[in-house]
């Protein structure tokens, strides 16, 4: 890695956030690895990238498996070194009436919207404390402060991530690291949300503008610094 490109670990790709992750912090001057559940839709956004000159690389990874995640960041870092930021993007959402929840999906949405965090956190954490900087993200929701009925299995996995993000946030800032944690309290206008009724760009929330912000988060003088904030359009009732 380059001294003028810090490395950005992105966890979670696709075509919405993730990808408007990649594009905004690499034209910031960032290098840029992301890691998705395949290669299908991100083989085409490395290419992008690396046609705009951004230093960039894809992965696929199973970001529940504690093994996977391993092997994939050891891999990252070894190619890279070590990374800047990391920001946990990757999510997963059903619902289901309480009585009707599966365990087996319970644990499907805990393992992505939390426990991923988890070991995504843990493969960077000793290398950000050995240096004295980095800076950590993670994507929130509506439910990580208000989980709606037919929400269980999606609010307890996001209560858990906002929860790990704020011991972190006490325990590691004052070693130089800097966690936040965002919640996105709206639809995103993904090109999938595009296809269902009544989604406009009025009332949703514009990838570009959620990465800005999440920039702007990375780029804050350790003086005042946001351990939370969140993101709505104008219309969204709260």
């Amino acid at each position: 890695m380059s001294d003028h490109h810090p490395l950005a670990i992105i966890a979670g790709v696709g075509p919405g956030l993730g990808t408007a992750l990649c594009r905004t912090l690499g034209d910031a001057g960032y290098a840029v690895s992301g890691i998705s559940r395949s290669r299908e839709y991100t083989a085409s956004l490395e290419a992008e990238l690396k046609d705009r000159n951004i230093p960039a690389q894809m992965v696929s990874c199973d970001l529940t498996k504690s093994d996977s995640v391993r092997e994939t960041l050891e891999s990252i870092i070894q190619k890279w070194g070590p990374p800047d930021t990391l920001i946990y993007n990757a999510g997963a959402i059903a619902m289901h009436a309480f009585a009707k929840t599966p365990l087996d999906e319970f644990d499907r949405l805990w393992d992505i919207n939390c426990r991923g965090a988890f070991l995504c956190a843990s493969q960077v954490v000793p290398l950000m404390q050995s240096r004295g900087r980095g800076s950590i993200l993670f994507t929130g929701a509506s439910a990580s402060v208000k989980a709606a009925a037919n929400f269980a299995a999606f609010g307890a996995g996001k209560f858990a991530l906002r929860g790990m993000a704020q011991a972190m946030a006490r325990e590691l800032g004052p070693q130089g690291i800097h966690v936040a944690h965002v919640i996105i309290d709206g639809m995103i206008l993904t090109p999938k949300n595009q296809q269902r009724a009544g989604v406009t760009a009025d009332n949703t929330l514009q990838p570009d503008a959620i990465a800005q912000t999440y920039l702007s988060l990375i780029k804050q003088d350790r003086s005042a610094w946001t351990q939370e904030l969140d993101l709505r359009p104008d219309v969204e009732v709260f």
